[in-house]
């Protein structure tokens, strides 16, 4: 006789078998039952190795502003956007075979235009944007009013004398005018810089393109 080491009885060895290991025959049997229920590994590295589904995220207009508050930075990033977009749109024009601009749109490409487009215009149609978007926000329109509002209004001056440019320049004001909006948290003067500095670096292609075309029509 032989007594368990898990409920203490005595038993027989002869009656039990030898993979018990000195437990009687209803412990041997009740550990059988527990082991039957519980999972194979195997199927449980095959669950794990599942993927899971990972939950969706909605992308928001401050997903693409730069998460560093360095006004250069974000000067950099806007005027990528500026630029890309403007050119998205003279892609479009071209698939639609819109008539290319007139010989009195181009610069002749003197110092005086390259000062303009990169120092004069920036500041002048800034200080317009700024104005009109102050006008539309004293009467509490809504942020997305005062952005579109600001930002119609100065492409519209730019229809003259090739009407498909203020289409072209339209994404690049409302990412200004929506600059605007986002600086002035701290001042209108700290925002109406920013906004000039994206304007004005984003005129560098164009000034750029004046000079070429002046210098094959010299």
């Amino acid at each position: 006789m032989a007594i368990c080491k898990t409920c203490g009885k005595k038993y027989s060895k002869w009656v039990t078998p030898v993979s018990a290991r000195g437990i009687c025959a209803d412990c041997f049997e009740s550990e059988l039952n527990d082991e039957r229920e519980v999972t194979p590994e195997q199927d449980l590295s095959a669950l794990e190795m599942v993927p899971t589904e990972k939950p969706k995220t909605r992308i928001r207009v401050t997903s693409f502003i730069p998460r560093s508050r360095s006004k250069i930075v974000f000067v950099l990033a806007m005027s990528c956007y500026c630029v890309t977009l403007s050119y998205l749109v003279v892609a479009w024009a071209r698939l639609a075979h819109i008539q290319g601009p007139p010989r009195a749109w181009y610069l002749s490409g003197g110092t005086a235009d390259i000062i303009a487009l990169l120092v004069v215009g920036p500041i002048i149609e800034t200080l317009i944007l700024v104005g009109v978007f102050e006008l539309v926000r004293r009467v509490h329109a809504p942020e997305i009013v005062q952005v579109l509002v600001a930002a119609l209004f100065v492409s519209e001056a730019h229809a003259w004398p090739w009407w498909p440019h203020a289409l072209i320049v339209l994404p690049s004001f409302c990412i200004q005018a929506a600059s605007y909006l986002y600086w002035r948290r701290n001042s209108w003067k700290e925002a109406f810089w920013v906004v000039a500095s994206i304007h004005a670096l984003n005129n560098v292609n164009p000034a750029l393109s004046t000079i070429a075309y002046a210098m094959r029509h010299a």
